[in-house]
This record gives C-alpha cells, sequence and structure tokens, in this order.
C-alpha cells in the first residue's frame, strides 16, 4: 500500500510540475483560463440549483431566514423576481466563462508553443506537450475547484473538511491502482465495468458518505440546517470535479515523462 501512495503521490508530482511549467510561460493567462472553468463549473451547479430554491420559496409563501442578505425595503414578490433574473444570468456566466476558458487556453498554447515543456527535470517533445497542455488545464481547473472548497469547508466545518480529504485521496489512490493504468478495452472488477464507468460510480458513491457524516452532524453536534444544506450541494461539486479530473488523468498519464 505504501508503494502505491508513492505511485500516486509521485504522479501527483509529476501533474503539479506540469502546470508550473505551463505557467512559466504567460501564466496569467493560463492561470486565469483555468479559473475561468472553474468558476464556470460553479454557476452550472448554481443555475441548476437557483429554480429548484425558487421552486421552493413560492410553494413555502415566506421567505428564509438565510435570505436577510436583501434589504428589509424588498418584499416576498420582488425576491423571487430577483432570484428568477439570477437563473438566466448565472446561466450565460457558465457559457461565457467556458467560451473564456477556451480563448485563454487556446492563446496560451500558441505563446508556450516555441518552448520545451520541462516536468521533473525531463523534457517533454512538442506533441506531447500539446496533448498534455488541453487535459492538464482542465484537471488543473477541476483541482482548483477542489481545493477552493476544502479551504470553505473548513472554515464552516472542519469534520466535514477532513472526510472531504480522506474520500479524494482514497479514491485517487484507488482510481490510480485500477483504472489509470487500464487500456480502454480492459473492464474492471467483476462487474466488467469500463474505466470511465468505474471512475463516475466511485466518485458518485461517496455522496452518500458526506450525507451520513452530515446528518451525524446536524443531529449530534448541532450543525445548522443551511449550513449542512449548503456542504451537502457543494459535496456534489466537489465529487463531480474528483470524477473529471480523474477522467483527465487517465489521458495525462499517458504523455507524462
Amino acid at each position: 500500500m505504501i508503494v502505491l501512495m508513492a505511485a500516486l503521490n509521485g504522479y501527483l508530482a509529476r501533474f503539479f510540475s506540469a502546470v508550473i511549467g505551463f505557467s512559466r510561460v504567460s501564466g496569467v493567462a493560463f492561470v486565469v483560463g483555468c479559473a475561468a472553468l472553474a468558476i464556470s463549473r460553479v454557476c452550472q451547479v448554481m443555475a441548476f440549483f437557483l429554480p429548484l430554491k425558487i421552486f421552493i420559496v413560492i410553494h413555502s409563501g415566506e421567505v428564509p431566514d438565510y435570505f436577510n442578505i436583501f434589504p428589509e425595503t424588498m418584499g416576498f414578490r420582488e425576491i423571487i423576481v430577483l432570484l428568477s433574473v439570477m437563473v438566466p444570468v448565472v446561466y450565460g456566466l457558465f457559457i461565457a466563462l467556458g467560451i473564456v476558458y477556451r480563448w485563454l487556453i487556446d492563446l496560451h498554447l500558441k505563446r508556450f508553443d516555441s518552448n520545451v515543456l520541462v516536468i521533473m527535470g525531463k523534457e517533454t517533445p512538442n506533441n506531447k506537450m500539446k496533448r498534455l497542455h488541453n487535459h492538464v488545464s482542465k484537471a488543473f481547473s477541476e483541482a482548483g475547484l477542489v481545493i477552493v472548497s476544502i479551504a470553505v469547508a473548513v472554515f464552516l466545518d472542519l469534520g466535514v473538511a477532513i472526510a472531504w480529504f480522506v474520500l479524494l485521496y482514497a479514491n485517487l489512490w484507488l482510481f490510480h491502482k485500477k483504472a489509470f493504468g487500464a487500456e480502454d478495452h480492459d473492464r474492471l472488477t467483476f462487474l466488467n465495468l469500463h474505466r470511465r464507468q468505474f471512475i463516475e460510480y466511485i466518485s458518485s458513491a461517496n455522496f452518500l458518505v458526506v450525507f451520513a457524516v452530515l446528518a451525524v452532524e446536524l443531529v449530534y453536534f448541532d450543525m445548522g440546517v443551511y449550513t449542512a444544506i449548503f456542504l451537502l450541494l457543494v459535496s456534489r461539486m466537489v465529487f463531480q470535479a474528483l470524477n473529471r479530473f480523474s477522467v483527465e488523468s487517465l489521458y495525462i498519464l499517458k504523455f507524462l515523462p
């Protein structure tokens, strides 16, 4: 197990070395582009969540306490209208930021094209560098989303943040052991799962563990219900990011030196 952990740590070290290597040329374009994709993912989740929340508020006929961010002069209908207007705005941001990501990453690749990518002291051939550029930028945006989410969770509830970290590392260890080295035609476990299926199903199952942790904290440790709902929503986003990071890793490992 220690050997497998060392192998995973080695992959993560090479991955972040590739990120640093790409960031040495027009680093602002690369980092901002990846950040735009990460924020786009957040907007995608919000665009799905907001309509549900609006329907719940309309059905209840009253504004929840956690909406006290709005001025007291705003009535029930004004708040509903404002939230409704936010839905297309947030969805538009999801699309716009995704476009910004592609523009900036393509611009960065053009600027980096004449440079040599060095990963852990080893030079990467130009054809592999171009393949890595696309996959590393996507994976880095997912990694950034996860890191920021864990940082937010630390302030809200340390137990949930620790649970996320343990689950994320355990999942990556399992994926590195079983899926990352598998070929596309290989089938995993007695269920004969494709490597992407294996990653997707395991990543999704973590949501049940986090739900259990939040339920325990809600009942026995006086966690606020709104904090629990927020962390549950963010948990879904975090493990979707894990899924996407792991899928990108299937290709990154093929081109890393």
